[in-house]
Parts: C-alpha cells; structure tokens; sequence
C-alpha cells in the first residue's frame, strides 16, 4: 500500500494509496474510494479524515460526498468501520454515489445497517450534491 501523503492546498486534499479526501469550499468531505478496501486500509481512512478536524463547521458537523464509481470490493470489517464513522457526532449527512453494481453494495449494507437517518445513495454526483444542499425543512 502507498504510503499517506498530503497534496497541496493548505492539506485540504488527502491521498491514501489511490484513493482521494478532498474538504471543499463548502465544508464537505469528498471522498473518492478506489479499489479494494481491507479493514487496515479503513482504518488508514479513518486517521486521514482525523487531519481535516482543523476546519471546523458552522454547525460542528460535515456533510459526506462518497464517489463509489471506481470502489472495489470492501471485506466486512472495513464496512463496520465505516458504519462507525458514518454514526460520529460529527457527521452530517452522507450521500454516496455510483453506478458500479460493488457501489450498490456498499451503499444499501451502510444503509441497511446505520442508524442514521440522513444517508442517501444516488446514482449521479449530481443527484446526491442537490440532496446534501436540502436543508432539513426543504426534505
């Protein structure tokens, strides 16, 4: 596995291996998953995410784009940890998005078993960046 490495933009860019965290101009979290993904490899998610605790959120939470069209298969345990992080305090809502049937997967198991109520699958980028816009009144 390639090793963690910072990408310019005042580390608002976060690769892991092939994989892409980006903290846009909105304040949410990019995520472009590419691959397989093992539980030590979600566990390497997990502590990158960690480096964008220093851009805090108006609201103490940060919405989750997911790009899926280029995941891979992900074990079992790799999905409980992101179960996990899907359920932190400090997760808005999440919308993932893909079109690849192994995105399919992933999204309806975290959906399936999350208890979060503000996860969403989509099939376009577009799609899922209009349902993170709504606001909570708007839905």
């Amino acid at each position: 596995m390639e090793e963690r490495r910072k990408m310019g933009e005042k580390d608002r860019e976060i690769a892991v291996g092939k994989n892409r965290f980006h903290l846009d101009e909105n304040n949410t979290l990019n995520i472009t998953v590419v691959g397989e993904v093992d539980e030590k490899l979600a566990f390497e998610f997990m502590k990158s995410l960690r480096a964008f605790d220093k851009f805090p959120s108006a609201d103490g939470k940060r919405n989750v784009l997911v790009d899926l069209n280029k995941a891979g298969k992900t074990s079992s345990k790799a999905r409980r940890i992101f179960k996990e992080s899907c359920e932190q305090a400090g997760t808005g809502k999440v919308a993932m998005f893909g079109m690849h049937p192994v995105a399919r997967v992933i999204a309806s198991f975290l959906i399936g078993v999350t208890n979060k109520k503000d996860i969403g699958f989509f099939k376009t980028k577009k799609e899922a960046l209009a349902w993170l816009k709504k606001s909570k009144r708007d839905e």
